[in-house]
């Protein structure tokens, strides 16, 4: 799926809302010529009738066409602001269903800091090009075009005159803007070395003090600082620049029309009415000149982003998971190889488990104990043979039949901070929370009574961790228990403990562990894996 295909399918969902930000467009469009035109019958036709009350009148109808340029502004910001938002919301929504549908192995090859940045990043830049890009552009450019025709119809020379010295504005206005943006990005890019530095020297305050390193640190610092320094500078001139050449440039081509208008007042054919709107009109010219170097930037960077975020659309998806009625939970490796990348882990690879079996993988790292964990738990799709509990291919189950009958035990408990029922139920309100006390009891927590409150994993040892993930398991009543090494950093005392309770819970289960005391595990069988 592209961006693309969710834009439009988004337009057609939300045909109302589209029309409406086409009609506000259209307004702004309109709205922005309008004091120009009421200024034009100010001075060519009521200050020469010298009546005081239609020209009061007139007075209020030019201050009432600047109410009506704000107004349907404001509009037209507030129509572009919701329909990006939720166009955004629905692209956030669909990148992460593709999160959820990608393989294992596309997730493990991805950085996870890219993953964040197609989610922030890129989306913000693409929002970007509804808010201040395109839309904005659109807007400028119909104002440009409509702000020429109306030059046009006062003089066809004057018109001529104004579309001859545009180009020359608009390459200004990229040129400066292209500085501009170089000199940003290097000083965003400074600042985070500014502020990455302080961080680490906060981190690293105590080891400064022993080492006497503070002058190094300082000097390092004050470093940084100064290259920061001269890119702000550099931007700041961009920035200061600009805006005087534009306004001068603008000065004087208001002085010249002034000029020529009273050295030869019928050298463009205008009324001083005419030639004063004409002045309006070109001062407001300038303005979507000036905006569109800036739009076109946005633009590009947006479509950068666009390229990132389909890219992230065309990794590799699961295949389609099946439900399937799984009665025998023998599990079966039949000639299973495996490789990440051009790397194979797992090398025809053949081993029967049979419901019951305490299975223990040992073997150095690398040798691929959790790649087959993970085939087993249907995670991976071997490169070649089959991994089948029964008769099924235990890839293709669907979530529903994993949960009813696997159940894992990692070796770092995760929390999310929520209550220690929810964390130890997974949220499934079918749980009564009489049993979590009984599990809880069982596993050698029951003196935790207030289940609604938050599991805070700063308020308990390792051990304790470990037993709230043995109570998450055990919640469970899975028949097939994966351990992934989930007792190798406590202490032996420990771990004993827990092993005595996996032996006391699993006695009719299956369990397939990797484990430094896997081998304590009743009627354990070694698996030897590597060499």
């Amino acid at each position: 799926m592209k961006v693309g295909k969710i834009f439009f399918t988004f337009l057609k969902k939300n045909k109302i809302k589209t029309v409406i930000l086409i009609l506000s467009i259209l307004l702004v469009t309109i709205a922005a010529l309008l004091p120009a035109q009421v200024l034009r019958i100010v001075v060519d036709q009521v200050i020469p009738q010298a009546n005081p009350h239609k020209l009061l009148m007139i007075g209020f109808v030019y201050v009432g066409t600047y109410i009506l340029v704000g107004l349907t502004t404001f509009l037209k910001d507030v129509f572009m602001l919701s329909f990006s938002q939720q166009f955004m919301k629905k692209l956030r929504s669909s990148m992460m269903e593709h999160i959820g549908n990608l393989s294992y192995t596309s997730i493990v090859n991805s950085d996870s800091g890219n993953l964040e940045a197609y989610f922030n990043n890129d989306v913000n830049a693409l929002n970007e090009l509804f808010t201040s890009g395109v839309i904005s552009m659109i807007t400028d450019l119909l104002k440009m075009v409509g702000i020429l025709i109306s030059i046009f119809i006062y003089s066809f020379i004057f018109g001529w005159i104004v579309v001859g010295i545009m180009p020359f504005l608009f390459l200004l206005t990229l040129f400066v803007r292209k500085g501009m943006l170089k000199a940003q990005l290097k000083t965003k890019s400074l600042e985070g070395n500014v502020n990455k530095i302080l961080l680490e020297n906060m981190e690293n305050i105590e080891q400064l003090k022993a080492n006497h390193a503070e002058e190094y640190a300082l000097g390092k610092y004050k470093m940084i600082l100064k290259n920061h320094f001269k890119a702000s500078q550099s931007s700041n001139f961009y920035d200061a620049f600009f805006s005087p050449v534009m306004q001068l440039i603008r000065s004087l081509l208001i002085c010249s029309i002034l000029l020529l208008s009273g050295w030869n007042p019928n050298l463009f054919g205008m009324s001083i009415g005419m030639i004063i709107s004409a002045i309006a009109l070109l001062t407001d010219l300038f303005s979507p000149i000036e905006n569109l170097g800036m739009e076109l930037q946005t633009i590009q960077k947006s479509i950068a982003a666009l390229k990132r975020i389909n890219i992230f659309f065309q990794m590799e998806i699961d295949d389609k998971k099946i439900e399937q009625n799984i009665d025998d939970l023998n599990i079966s490796f039949q000639n299973v190889s495996f490789g990440y990348n051009d790397t194979e882990v797992i090398h025809d690879f053949t081993l029967d488990i049979v419901k019951g079996d305490k299975i223990v993988l040992q073997g150095p790292s690398g040798a691929g104990k959790s790649t087959l964990m993970k085939l087993a738990m249907g995670i991976l799709k071997p490169t070649k043979g089959e991994v089948k509990i029964g008769n099924e291919e235990i890839y293709l189950m669907n979530q529903n039949n994993r949960n009813k009958i696997f159940s894992i035990v990692y070796q770092d408990p995760f929390f999310s901070g929520d209550s220690i029922y929810e964390e130890i139920t997974l949220k499934d309100n079918s749980i009564s929370k009489d049993r979590v006390k009984k599990v809880l009891e069982y596993v050698g927590l029951g003196y935790i009574d207030n289940l609604d409150q938050k599991l805070n994993p700063a308020n308990y040892s390792s051990g304790e961790l470990a037993l709230f993930n043995i109570a998450r398991m055990m919640i469970q009543n899975a028949q097939i228990i994966f351990l992934d090494e989930m007792n190798s950093k406590l202490d032996p005392i420990t771990s004993k403990h827990i092993i005595s309770l996996i032996n006391s819970y699993t006695k009719d289960k299956t369990v397939i562990s990797i484990s430094h005391y896997g081998g304590m595990l009743d009627q354990s069988k070694i698996i030897h894996i590597g060499n």
